[in-house]
């Protein structure tokens, strides 16, 4: 079952970076965090060039990468795979990946001051 749900993981973020071809020319991190009790986010840092920042909130990939990010806990919280609640998103040059942290290895702090 943990098998299938990290097939789903590597397929979905296949389609997002097919989907928005710019993903490809960006480097950088998206760190995330949804609290035990939330099913969905509760925190994002996003470690890009500000110019990156603008580029994917104006043509609305933030909220693509955000729904994608949403579903990929909830559904490693569905299955109870843990980690489950926190990680990166790596983006580097085209290649998209999540690495899951466990739980509680960042603090909530760690997003206050982020973009």
């Amino acid at each position: 079952m943990d098998h299938d749900v990290i097939q789903l993981e590597q397929q979905s973020l296949e389609a997002l970076r097919h989907n928005y071809p710019l993903l490809q020319q960006l480097s950088g991190s998206i760190m995330f965090v949804a609290e035990n009790e939330s099913p969905t986010l509760t925190a994002t840092a996003w470690h890009l060039t500000e110019a990156d920042n603008l580029m994917l909130k104006q043509l609305g990939v933030k909220g693509a990468i955000l729904e994608l990010l949403d579903t990929l806990v909830e559904q490693r919280k569905q299955k109870r795979i843990r980690p489950n609640r926190q990680g990166r998103l790596l983006l580097n040059a085209g290649q998209l990946g999540v690495e899951w942290l466990s739980d509680d290895s960042i603090s909530l702090l760690a997003y206050r001051n982020a973009s």
